[in-house]
């Protein structure tokens, strides 16, 4: 069910939900922004890096929620079996608040959809969660949603418009203070990376309720600090392994099949996209800290099919999400870790079909 933003609002604005919410820093802002704007009383969740959930983590949730009257699920790309799936086992209704691009929308009566960027964003008009939820609310901090941009976009962010215009808000240069919402995602990124997902889940109550500046209380935080400067070592190495050993499949296609410890497969392929703007780059990865498994395509160039492969993808029964936006082109593929090499090759064959 899509409701008009009023009527949403009205629905938020009565409520006392437990919020799920993505675990990197769109995520985790996005989850803040909600809860700045309904008040104490907000208990909050994160899946345990996977968007399939399982028997044990629908049971988690049902327990979670007995003292809540609706869940709200921001920037989590779920498929709408899962939806429904969290809505009959917690015996609420489900409020979802995304902007990823998807043709996937539920259509229970007990599901709420918002997704102003599902047909597609390639305008860029919706490069975070948060900055769905900040015009919807009509209250949030600038810095924080211009941090959640760059979470998403990483340095892309700079040629956005809707983060130049949060920068503008609180007298910041979008080009000469770019690093000081970068920071600020980082420190929340290194969490993220090495699988800390207990202290991801924490993070929306410090930076809510926690009354200090949100970016202060992340950037004087010595643990994420610790987590963060450990992530960055290793992604230094692990992207210079993935461009060495990236292999040409067909044409302006190349791919690379990889494993290392932290959960950073994102950055690596933004790294290897932004380095070679006019190749389709995919990276396979299997993260140990998480034992997650996932595949990754991207690409800076805007003349590719990316729904067609997509769907195709879909079609091999994978879960797949993405973002079909202006230079920033991108499908995210859970994979069983025992199925990567497997689904890799697949994915190949699906993607030199489209290209050929």
């Amino acid at each position: 069910m899509q409701l008009e933003n009023k009527q949403l609002m009205r629905l938020i604005s009565n409520s006392n939900p437990l919020i799920i919410h993505h675990w990197d820093a769109d995520g985790v802002i996005s989850a803040t922004t909600l809860a700045s704007y309904i008040g104490q009383g907000i208990d909050f969740e994160s899946p345990p890096f996977r968007y399939s959930l399982d028997k044990n983590y629908l049971e988690l949730l049902s327990l979670r929620s007995e003292n809540h009257d609706v869940v709200i699920i921001v920037d989590l790309n779920l498929p709408s079996k899962a939806l429904m799936e969290i809505s009959v086992s917690t015996n609420k209704p489900v409020i979802s608040i995304d902007h990823h691009t998807t043709n996937d929308i539920p259509k229970s009566l007990s599901i709420v959809y918002y997704n102003p960027a599902k047909n597609g964003d390639p305008e860029g008009l919706w490069p975070s969660a948060a900055h769905v939820i900040a015009l919807l609310t009509g209250t949030y901090d600038p810095l924080l949603i211009s941090t959640s941009i760059i979470g998403d976009l990483d340095n892309e962010a700079k040629n956005n418009r809707i983060f130049k215009k949060y920068m503008d808000e609180i007298g910041l240069d979008p080009e000469n203070d770019f690093n000081i919402p970068k920071e600020c995602a980082m420190q929340v990124w290194g969490a993220e990376a090495l699988g800390k997902i207990d202290i991801i889940k924490n993070l929306p109550t410090v930076l809510a309720y926690g009354g200090i500046d949100p970016c202060a209380a992340l950037m004087r935080d010595p643990v994420l600090t610790m987590l963060k400067n450990e992530a960055e070592e290793e992604l230094s190495n692990l992207i210079s392994k993935a461009d060495a050993q990236l292999e040409k499949v067909f044409d302006y296609f190349y791919a690379v099949l990889i494993n290392g410890n932290g959960r950073l497969i994102s950055k690596i392929s933004r790294t290897l996209a932004s380095k070679y703007p006019d190749k389709l780059i995919m990276i396979g990865y299997l993260a140990k800290s998480t034992n997650d498994a996932s595949i990754y395509i991207r690409t800076k160039r805007n003349d590719i099919n990316f729904s067609a492969i997509s769907e195709k993808i879909k079609k091999l029964g994978y879960q797949v999400g993405g973002k079909n936006q202006a230079n920033n082109n991108v499908i995210g593929v859970e994979i069983k870790p025992e199925s990567l090499n497997e689904a890799y090759n697949n994915i190949v064959e699906v993607i030199k079909k489209e290209l050929s």
